[in-house]
């Protein structure tokens, strides 16, 4: 049975998913799923204050790529440059003024709360690598909690672990990037982990089989809202369970 996307059903959602006793969160989000209560910043002040409420201890944070300034004359601005494609709870998230942003133009996490400066501080100029914000949200037992589509639609979490694992089918790019730094423009290479020529029409099944084995092994705990769900799962137990399946299918990302 769907639930209508109504303030006291999220209140009783998130109070069944525990949030209470979560306080690291990962979200990734497409909130026209589960519907819009009033009017869309009403529906995103609900969401994060009844997190908030809930627990005032938790930290949340969210994907703020901006993979579109790859190869445009766009010069990156930590404080402004809009993410891309992440739905408008990240940008709610990155425009917040309690939130912070890693220094990662191509795949910047953005957040708020006790934990959120620990994690996305000091990073590596590599989105995935082993001293990137997503390896820190897997060592600091982050849980991901989906808002709208099931997450395996909204998985960029994989490819840290596509990393770790340093499959065939990436290799690591450099993309030369200008941003701003203490008023003046500077430029760098930022790296990330993309498909090799020969794999980038290879048919993708949208994480269905790794997603299918975390769920025969972990509990994925969600509830049907509107046309979408939220639902929640421990990022360490989808860590352990996706580095043994692609140790033993490593192109299970394609089927």
């Amino acid at each position: 049975m769907n639930l209508d996307f109504t303030e006291k059903n999220f209140f009783s959602i998130i109070e069944k998913l525990k949030l209470y006793e979560k306080s690291k969160i990962f979200i990734a989000s497409d909130v026209a799923q589960l519907g819009i209560i009033n009017n869309k910043l009403f529906t995103l002040d609900l969401i994060y204050n009844g997190l908030k409420k809930i627990n005032p201890k938790i930290t949340l944070i969210v994907p703020t790529a901006s993979l579109n300034i790859i190869n445009s004359n766009t010069i990156f601005d930590l404080k402004n440059t809009k993410s891309y494609q992440m739905g408008s709870f990240s940008e709610y998230i990155r425009k917040n003024i309690l939130s912070v942003r890693s220094m990662d133009p191509l795949w910047s996490l953005s957040g708020n709360g006790p934990d959120a400066k620990k994690i996305l501080s000091n990073i590596s100029k590599h989105s995935y690598d082993e001293n990137s914000a997503f390896q820190r949200l897997y060592k600091n037992n982050y849980y991901f909690l989906s808002l709208g589509k099931h997450p395996r639609f909204m998985l960029s979490i994989i490819h840290h672990i596509e990393n770790k694992m340093n499959v065939s089918y990436r290799f690591k790019k450099g993309f030369k990037i200008k941003y701003y730094s203490d008023n003046k423009i500077l430029e760098d290479t930022f790296y990330l982990d993309v498909l090799k020529d020969e794999y980038r029409n290879k048919p993708r099944a949208q994480n269905k089989k790794i997603f299918d084995n975390f769920e025969k092994n972990f509990e994925y705990k969600f509830f049907k809202v509107g046309k979408g769900e939220i639902g929640i799962f421990s990022m360490s137990d989808f860590l352990n369970n996706t580095t043994n399946l692609l140790n033993k299918d490593e192109f299970a990302w394609f089927k």
